[in-house]
């Protein structure tokens, strides 16, 4: 009977030894979010490696808020269904995009911006096969899908003080719709302070369609969902000059998203 029972606890360890190394092998090497489940297994070294490398607001944080960082990003990659066209799709793409989009709500309770399950890359500008027109993005509610130039993704992403970060631009439109669609995230932003927001907005609007912007480029004055997009770009890559040339704007984002730029998110 002891025999018996010695080699039950033997097979149960060779079992245990052999899940940690699919584990492992699985983080790791192929950079799968683990074989356990994508909920509980750390990110992978390469991926952590990436957000090192790339997201100057992740190298910010304290170790814990990075923690908490990289569990969300790891969920948003894993939620999304993602499409490479006439691209090869690759790990960096999805790291890096899911690094934007936890950007933008960190402040805010984990959000995935769950109607738009699928993101879409091209290598450049690439032509919408309804309207014919070309785009270096798009968020498409229908679809439920964003669509993303990887060219101008980068680009976005190598000079962070210009305001024009089409990942950011993007991720803040999804945002915007995302909280107006009834679904299991509807509703998220505060309604105080967004009706101080679009309060602001609508003045600084006419100003911009008028040519007398405080900072704003003219795109901005397109509509209150492109003037949004264009705050957050602005928010995150022209914190000092947007505190500085539109403070009410400036604070009324910060209400919106729960985070201030100028302070260490971590």
């Amino acid at each position: 009977m002891e025999n018996w029972i010695v080699g039950i606890i033997g097979i149960i360890g060779l079992l245990a030894l052999a899940l940690g190394f699919l584990f492992i092998v699985g983080r790791e090497v192929f950079d799968m979010v683990g074989i356990i489940g994508h909920s509980i297994a750390p990110m992978g070294r390469r991926d952590r490696v990436l957000l090192e490398q790339h997201s100057a607001f992740y190298r910010r944080l304290s170790s814990d808020r990075q923690r908490e960082f990289r569990r969300r990003v790891k969920e948003f990659v894993y939620e999304k269904h993602w499409v490479g066209k006439d691209i090869k799709l690759t790990r960096e793409m999805k790291v890096r995009i899911s690094a934007t989009a936890v950007q933008l709500t960190f402040g805010l309770e984990p959000l995935l911006l769950l109607h738009f399950g699928s993101i879409i890359i091209y290598p450049d500008v690439y032509r919408d096969r309804h309207s014919g027109d070309l785009y270096k993005g798009a968020t498409y509610v229908r679809r439920g899908t964003i669509a993303l130039s990887w060219k101008h993704f980068i680009e976005g992403g190598a000079d962070l003080t210009d305001a024009v970060h089409l990942g950011l631009h993007e991720m803040a439109h999804a945002l915007w719709l995302e909280n107006r669609i009834p679904n299991e995230e509807d509703d998220f932003l505060d309604p105080a302070a967004l009706a101080d927001w679009n309060r602001l907005a609508m003045t600084e609007i006419q100003m911009v369609r008028a040519g007398e912007s405080r900072l704003f480029r003219r795109y901005a004055g397109t509509n209150e969902a492109e003037f949004f997009a264009c705050a957050v770009e602005y928010f995150f890559e022209c914190t000092a000059a947007f505190k500085e040339k539109m403070p009410a704007e400036y604070d009324a984002m910060c209400g919106l998203l729960k985070q201030d730029p100028t302070k260490n998110p971590g």
